[in-house]
């Protein structure tokens, strides 16, 4: 009889890499039927699809302009469609990520099957402040965890250790045998692709993700980058940016900078990266989620043997920084100096370590599926 899994993921997959990459490994063990129940994405992403997987659900996803109602009903069909699909399945295993997929787990297994294995993992760390001033449906879902779920779960899991940490600080009552860290790591196929030849003239920088001016250093990088006057070619690919950032960077009339506003789909940036030498990362860490944090684009740069600059505020990269070469080199973004990037005479090279999903997943499913 084969073990069943249930992955809940209530935001739409192709948002979120890690949650794919995870089921790609899980979907190789022949030993776990697994069901994966999530909502349409609405920004165009190429669907994800994975025919080795035996069921994906996708509830209709609500949108900003709907009205609250029909926002509010498209929450009642996915909570409520996926508590009869755990009905009907009789999951082994369940693994919700994040508090917007608590509910119909809730549901399951207070009333139905209490038995039922749990399994929680956070893409985010999300404060006390941040439950407090969000939606009043995810105040509600968390205090369901804090009450039910943390205590029947068998582990929960933050991307790395501050957030083990800040997450335990919130939630004294968690038992710290509970916690486990998950990392965002590329997938073992990024690996084989072209490694940097490290020509550096000029310096070909790239950005690929979220953009937002008010989050992130992306005018300041900017401008910098027009003052080296072709010393420094800027990429940007960006498929989720706010609307003043995007009209910020389609008025520049630079011959250095190149915004492609449509992105790239998730497949094609080993390929991508393989064009560059150098990946930014500009978070101006506003809020501890992003001070510490170890961000995916992090380890998909290492895969690509770039060199990264990161902005001095994220402590989460410090762990990883590197000062042979291909650097990993904390910047400060409001005052950028030139010879501290440019200047490389006499550095050793090294390439970076290897940090490879496979390696992380496959430990982690051989306990969700015991």
């Amino acid at each position: 009889m084969s073990h069943k899994t249930a992955i809940i993921h209530y935001l739409p997959l192709e948002f979120y890499p890690p949650v794919t990459n995870f089921i790609n490994c899980i979907s190789k063990d022949k030993k776990s039927k697994v069901y994966v129940y999530s909502s349409v994405n609405n920004n165009g992403r190429e669907v994800y699809e994975n025919s080795e997987i035996n069921y994906i659900y996708r509830s209709p996803s609500p949108k900003a302009t709907e009205h609250a109602i029909l926002r509010l009903f498209k929450y009642f069909v996915f909570n409520f469609v996926v508590f009869f699909k755990l009905y009907s399945t009789r999951p082994d295993t369940i693994l919700y990520y994040e508090t917007y997929s608590v509910l119909p787990v809730y549901w399951y297994l207070k009333f139905v099957n209490k038995k039922t294995k749990l399994f929680i993992h956070y893409h985010e760390y999300f404060s006390k402040e941040w439950y407090t001033k969000g939606m009043k449906t995810l105040k509600y879902y968390h205090k369901l965890e804090q009450a039910f779920m943390y205590k029947r779960s068998t582990y929960i899991t933050q991307t790395n250790q501050d957030r083990v940490e800040l997450f335990l600080k919130d939630n004294p009552k968690v038992e710290k045998t509970k916690m486990r860290i998950l990392p965002n790591y590329p997938p073992k196929r990024w690996c084989q692709y072209l490694k940097q030849q490290h020509n550096l003239n000029p310096i070909k920088s790239v950005y690929v993700g979220s953009l937002s001016l008010e989050t992130m250093y992306v005018k300041e990088y900017c401008t910098w980058v027009q003052s080296q006057e072709g010393k420094v070619i800027f990429s940007i690919y960006g498929y989720n940016v706010e609307k003043k950032t995007h009209t910020y960077l389609s008025s520049l009339n630079s011959d250095f900078i190149q915004y492609h506003p449509g992105g790239i789909e998730y497949s094609q940036i080993p390929n991508l990266l393989s064009k560059y030498n150098v990946g930014v990362i500009l978070y101006k860490a506003l809020i501890d989620n992003f001070k510490y944090n170890a961000p995916n684009k992090l380890f998909e740069y290492i895969s690509g043997d770039l060199e990264i600059w990161y902005s001095n505020k994220i402590l989460g990269i410090k762990p990883y920084e590197k000062h042979t070469f291909p650097r990993i080199l904390s910047v400060d973004f409001e005052c950028i100096v030139d010879k501290e990037l440019l200047g490389r005479e006499g550095l050793k090279e090294i390439e970076h370590a290897v940090f490879i999903a496979e390696d992380v997943y496959m430990p982690y499913i051989k306990k969700l599926i015991l």
